[in-house]
């Protein structure tokens, strides 16, 4: 994941796991943070609350952890992807490192809201998820 980001705020994420995340997690950044994205499109102040009392740090493994190439599901399974305004936007844009999920087998289902569609959207959300196995 950091090697998605401009080199800058690739830092500002280490020096925050650093010094508040026992240098293994990374905390729910402030919302006026997020706020400076489209992750919280579509939420209202009462799923904002719940966000907010309810998110855990993330393990920054994740987002250090390099892939060694595109992930491959099994044999049978579907390729789908469900892309919010954010990833949209990174896939429009033709970051090289996803490419391959804007072309056969994937079917892409854009979700035009945030990074937390089960709050902001979960009736659309439902109807994708039921779109995409059917």
């Amino acid at each position: 994941m950091l090697d998605l980001m401009p080199p800058q705020a690739a830092d500002q994420l280490r020096q925050q796991v650093d010094a508040s995340g026992d240098g293994w997690r990374l905390p729910m950044p402030p919302f006026e943070v997020l706020g400076l994205s489209s992750s919280l499109d579509g939420l209202d102040e009462h799923q904002l609350d719940a966000l907010r009392t309810g998110a855990t740090p993330q393990p920054f493994g994740t987002f250090t952890q390099r892939l060694a190439g595109p992930a491959e599901p099994g044999p049978g399974m579907d390729h789908v992807l469900v892309a919010c305004h954010d990833f949209t936007g990174l896939l429009d844009a033709g970051v090289p490192m996803l490419a391959y999920l804007n072309q056969p087998p994937w079917r892409r289902f854009d979700l035009p809201t945030g990074h937390w569609p089960m709050l902001s959207a979960p009736a659309e959300l439902a109807d994708i998820l039921d779109k995409a196995v059917s």
